[in-house]
């Protein structure tokens, strides 16, 4: 089921024409260790800044199913669905982890969020070799759901896989919430609020992790241990994509410029184009 639902994400998601980098918006501290240590924190679903964006699949598909249980046609179906919702209620998805990235490496909204007063950077990825490096530790690369429309459908078409895999009755209530919870968690992660769309985000999404997984680690929170995936930014032969680098709004531009320019001599990686923000961003302290 997961391959077929994972075509039909492709199909219907993943853009015809595809752009040829997309950025990763992050602070000084931020660049300083994806770079030396070549990895980025890819954030556990529940603990991201805005922790209720990953529950519109939830209400999409809570809504979808109580509609097609108050207009079920036959006992079986009926009951059928009360199960999936029920099991869907129950489902943790507490080892998905996702690391967000931009069609748009000068994009304002991204600088007032991640700048820091002048301390913001866009690490701009190529798409394909990113795409590659993501296949090899698990994790998918797509790009953000914000039209209503294309949500509805593909909360339908879950809702549908479901019920044909599950058809036959002979599915356990374990394997059952194991199915909703890893095809949920396929999707979840994407479906954003069609007000967001100007950020144009794709989304690196794990497959379900285990707190016993290679890479997985806890960093310090606001409010508690906040839980991530260490994942590489280097394929097998140890590429890393890295095209460009956005040096985001400061009062002191042209000296982060120069400094990062060293800094990356120091890592090997003068190859890199170093970029300036456009943005006459000046909410400086």
């Amino acid at each position: 089921m997961f391959d077929k639902f994972e075509k039909h994400l492709y199909k219907t998601v993943f853009p015809m024409r595809p752009p040829e980098n997309i950025f990763h918006f992050t602070t000084q501290a931020g660049i300083l260790g994806i770079i030396q240590s070549l990895e980025m924190w890819a954030t556990q679903v529940h603990f991201l800044n805005d922790k209720h964006e990953i529950f519109l699949t939830f209400k999409l598909l809570e809504k979808e199913l109580k509609r097609r249980i108050g207009s079920a046609q036959t006992p079986a179906l009926r009951s059928l669905l009360v199960d999936i919702r029920s099991n869907l209620k129950r489902i943790d998805q507490s080892h998905i982890c996702i690391a967000s990235f931009c069609e748009r490496g000068d994009l304002l909204s991204q600088w007032r969020g991640y700048g820091n007063q002048g301390k913001g950077y866009a690490i701009g990825f190529d798409l394909g070799t990113l795409r590659q490096i993501a296949k090899q530790q698990h994790f998918v690369l797509w790009p953000c759901v914000y039209s209503v429309s294309l949500q509805l459908e593909l909360v339908e078409y879950l809702i549908e896989s479901w019920l044909k895999e599950f058809c036959d009755g002979k599915t356990s209530h374990e394997k059952m919430r194991k199915i909703i919870d890893i095809s949920t968690g396929q999707l979840a992660p994407i479906l954003k609020d069609e007000n967001f769309s100007e950020e144009k985000e794709w989304r690196l999404v794990s497959s379900v992790l285990t707190s016993k997984s290679p890479g997985f680690a806890f960093r310090e929170g606001q409010y508690s241990l906040i839980p991530y995936y260490k994942f590489s930014i280097t394929n097998k032969d140890g590429k890393n994509g890295i095209k460009s680098i956005v040096v985001g709004p400061s009062p002191h531009q042209e000296l982060a410029r120069n400094s990062l320019t060293t800094f990356l001599n120091t890592q090997k990686l003068s190859r890199v184009e170093i970029k300036s923000s456009k943005i006459p961003f000046r909410h400086w302290k």
